[in-house]
């Protein structure tokens, strides 16, 4: 779904009750989007409703995306008030993080459960249901930078959000349909699956998946939490500061989710310096790797 408009159209975004979710559900407005906020918390769902003051384009619905059934229901009550979804943003997600070789089966299920299982629920809900309606769509994966760069203690945070990026990958060749083995020509080819000025079908859907690093959210170390002391806040300034990490904002991720959308990006990234140096330590790695156990 490579469009310059998207007033009409029909967004779904689960987390949608704060941080990322919430700065999607903002920039879809802005846009002349209808919006669907999903999310588990009933009472900060109210809260975000209040917030984006849009009674006629915004529907909330309380859900657990890790209940297929739920999921299912809630696409259904989606489609009774707004008729149609167009794009769906898997965003929910939870951070608990630890060792390889201490984290517990229930952190690592419920991880799981959430992360990577709860956005394949999204997916194999949403995407028969648009392309029934035969007008495109976008389906909007959110990992994060670790899925590219895994960081220590991070684990099952980590290994979820880059189960979500290879997910993404395959599911964008797949959705491609007729165009799926040009695609991934064009892809070892050139290293882009780009359409290359050539008009894709009205009917396509594709797939994003996005990758921030350091939003200023709940699950972020860096969030600027209101409560925080000024010890506190000094601390994780001068933290960021130290690491050269750039805090970047909910509502301007949001911004760039609809700006990917467009142009049917693969990689959503929210920052291009701290993101760019993680992806690019990790692809030397492997590079030179080659290198070393094939030398040309």
């Amino acid at each position: 779904m490579i469009v310059d408009d998207l007033t009409g159209k029909t967004a779904f975004i689960t987390g949608a009750a704060q941080g990322i979710g919430l700065g999607i559900a903002k920039a879809c407005l802005k846009h002349g989007m209808r919006v669907v906020l999903a999310d588990i918390k009933a009472e900060q769902l109210r809260v975000a409703e209040s917030i984006l003051d849009s009674s006629e384009s915004v529907l909330a619905i309380e859900v657990d995306v890790c209940n297929r059934e739920a999921m299912e229901a809630a696409a259904d009550e989606a489609e009774s008030v707004f008729e149609k979804v167009h794009i769906v943003c898997n965003n929910a997600g939870i951070g608990p993080g630890g060792p390889v070789v201490s984290v517990t089966r229930e952190n690592w299920h419920r991880t799981m459960d959430t992360n990577l299982h709860g956005v394949l629920n999204g997916v194999q809900v949403f995407v028969p249901r648009i392309a029934r309606h035969g007008e495109g769509g976008h389906i909007v994966n959110t990992a994060s930078i670790t899925g590219f760069a895994q960081q220590g203690r991070g684990v099952p945070y980590g290994i979820s959000k880059a189960g979500v990026i290879a997910l993404t990958e395959v599911l964008r060749v797949e959705l491609a349909g007729e165009h799926a083995k040009d695609r991934w020509q064009n892809m070892y080819r050139t290293g882009t699956d780009r359409w290359d000025g050539e008009a894709p079908p009205k009917s396509l859907i594709s797939a994003s998946v996005l990758c921030p690093d350091a939003v200023d959210t709940e699950l972020s170390i860096f969030y600027t939490n209101p409560k925080d002391d000024e010890a506190t806040r000094h601390r994780k300034i001068q933290w960021l500061k130290r690491l050269d990490i750039e805090l970047i904002k909910p509502d301007l991720v949001g911004e760039q989710v609809v700006n990917g959308i467009r142009n049917d990006e693969l990689y959503i990234f929210c920052d291009g310096y701290g993101s760019r140096r993680l992806v690019r330590r990790r692809m030397q790695a492997m590079l030179d790797a080659f290198d070393r156990q094939f030398p040309e």
